[in-house]
């Protein structure tokens, strides 16, 4: 179909009404860009066989669809029963209807341009941080749950209403990494600011170079600490690349 979707239906009701027995859904339009679920600390894949046990679900793939698409999807290569969409809001599609929209595509967040995966905390919160075209905040999933369940990273002071002033273009992400640890996003921007967000709260944890966000959290208790090697590295780049400030 139109939709790139195979639906095999069965009627075995006593009112001879149908249900969905097996289904195969894909991208509406190509991908954008594609990443293996976890692939390993040392970034080279995953290696997946039975003589250790591993399962199909390690053989997972990450699929971001286009500007045509923009739905998020995890494809198995192993067993096509754990291929899915994942959900970025419930009721989408009837939305789409109650609002006069062709489809639910224009209801769904921008292109994907970029994504990070860790699993150091997957159990606890989000191990997914995906950045958007033209767009300035970050998002958190949750590959357990498959769905956008995490927070919005973004700076205090950014509205997140469409009906208000957008963050100024120089913020827009252009990278994104995941500390070791799993306790933070570091989000890269077109102005050349690395901003730093705690994966649980979402709320920011300062940024590189250390006085871009010098107007936030100055009050005792509830600035950024110190996290460790993270902050550490932070401050041997400035001196590295020395940045005034």
């Amino acid at each position: 179909s139109k939709s790139n979707s195979l639906v095999m239906s069965i009627f075995d009701s006593p009112d001879h009404s149908g249900r969905t027995l097996r289904s195969r859904v894909g991208h509406s339009a190509p991908p954008g860009l594609i990443r293996y679920l976890h692939p390993g600390s040392m970034g080279g894949g995953i290696l997946a066989n039975a003589a250790d046990g591993t399962d199909a679900s390690s053989c997972q793939i990450l699929s971001a669809g286009g500007n045509r698409d923009r739905t998020l999807r995890v494809f198995s290569t192993a067993r096509s029963v754990l291929d899915k969409e994942y959900s970025q809001g419930k009721g989408l599609t009837k939305r789409a209807r109650e609002l006069g929209l062709e489809d639910r595509t224009e209801l769904l967040l921008p292109e994907i341009i970029g994504l990070t995966t860790s699993e150091a905390r997957s159990r606890d919160w989000g191990d997914l941080v995906t950045i958007h075209r033209d767009h300035a905040m970050a998002y958190v999933w949750s590959t357990r749950r498959g769905a956008q369940s995490g927070p919005v990273l973004r700076q205090a002071h950014w509205n997140v209403s469409a009906m208000k002033v957008p963050p100024p273009v120089r913020c827009h992400a252009t990278s994104v990494c995941i500390s070791s640890c799993g306790n933070f996003a570091l989000v890269g921007t077109k102005g050349g600011v690395i901003y730093r967000y705690n994966m649980q709260s979402g709320i920011a944890r300062g940024s590189y170079p250390r006085d871009a966000t010098a107007n936030e959290n100055k009050k005792k208790g509830t600035g950024s600490g110190e996290a460790g090697s993270l902050d550490r590295t932070m401050r041997m780049l400035e001196k590295k690349m020395r940045v005034d400030g």
